[in-house]
């Protein structure tokens, strides 16, 4: 079994009062595909924003219990949050390009944070992220073209190029691929693929199919517990759990 990149225990997360996560545990594995499912609002995208502390920019939220990236408690009272979103990138629902250069947008991390110590530098490390989205071929002349006019299904592996270039160990990506056509979905997909090669991988999604066809291990989040986790081919075909079971076959959900 390889190492968990990320270790959750005991999860327990609130709006205000509300609570929208209980008793979550769950192991992450390195290097894998590990895909959420289950219905609308039912905690997987909140789960997912656990990840990255995400959900502190939300008034009033507030966690219990533990999660450990590479043994370091990320909630710990002087856990760097710039430094976890930096280890622990996302990808949204939509595609979310800053409304300037293609160029500017990958390199707008690796200059805040100051990975680069030059021009060719930072060049090559746009070059590279770009490659590694799938999307050089695409843009490379037209790199200093403002980044709106990409097609959506370009704009999503731009902002995945913009999350490779600042050099993360985790992909979050939530509902990435539900406002693209089929065409692009599937270029997103294979880029997953292609990307587990180098990074954790973690994805929330209603399209059970890329679930079965993209990931490792599946978990079934229902009213805000994990149901069932498995190794993806298990959980398609011999489900421990009568719900993940109904789940899957479209009896609920």
């Amino acid at each position: 079994m390889t190492k968990s990149i990320f270790s959750v225990k005991e999860l327990d997360f609130y709006y205000g009062l509300s609570k929208a996560l209980s008793n979550i545990n769950l192991e992450i594995q390195k290097r894998k595909v590990t895909a959420l499912i289950g219905p609308s609002g039912c905690g997987k995208s909140t789960f997912l924003r656990c990840l990255n502390r995400m959900n502190d920019t939300i008034p009033g939220t507030h966690v219990k219990g533990t999660i450990l990236l590479d043994g370091m408690d990320i909630y710990s009272p002087g856990a760097d949050v710039v430094a976890l979103r930096q280890r622990v990138g996302m990808v949204f629902q939509k595609p979310n390009p800053f409304p300037q250069s293609v160029y500017d947008n990958v390199a707008f991390g690796p200059r805040v944070l100051g990975l680069t110590e030059n021009k060719a530098q930072l060049e090559s490390l746009v070059e590279k992220s770009l490659k590694e989205a799938g999307l050089w071929e695409d843009v490379k002349n037209g790199l200093h073209e403002n980044a709106m006019g990409l097609s959506l299904g370009q704009q999503q592996r731009l902002c995945i190029a913009r999350v490779v270039a600042v050099q993360p160990e985790v992909i979050l990506m939530d509902e990435s691929t539900s406002a693209l056509d089929p065409i692009a979905t599937l270029k997103v997909e294979e880029l997953i693929a292609e990307l587990k090669k180098d990074y954790t991988i973690v994805i929330v999604t209603h399209n059970m199919q890329q679930a079965a066809r993209v990931s490792d291990f599946t978990g079934l989040f229902w009213l805000g517990e994990l149901i069932e986790f498995a190794s993806t081919k298990d959980m398609f075909t011999r489900p421990q759990m009568d719900l993940s079971e109904a789940y899957i076959t479209g009896r609920m959900g």
